[in-house]
């Protein structure tokens, strides 16, 4: 299957034939994985996970928990670099 590429914005789009969205089991906010296996080979993979807004801040939160607490950073010294 050939699929074109078009600019959306800033970026390159590819945009999923209503059959291969079917075949492939996806709807919007699923999650796809993809891996550069060559120099013009990419593998895709469909997770068939939808995003959940919910637990992606939870997971956030429970690794803020986890992360060291640091100095304070001072306006003035952002201005140095």
């Amino acid at each position: 299957m050939e699929l074109q590429v078009n600019r959306w914005g800033n970026s390159l789009a590819v945009r999923l034939p209503a059959q291969l969205v079917r075949d492939l089991d996806i709807q919007e906010g699923s999650v796809i994985q993809t891996e550069v296996l060559g120099a013009h080979l990419l593998r895709i993979e469909a997770a068939s996970k939808v995003f959940d807004g919910r637990a992606f801040v939870a997971s956030l939160r429970a690794m803020h928990g986890t992360m060291p607490v640091t100095q304070p950073i001072v306006k003035e010294d952002l201005n140095r670099y």
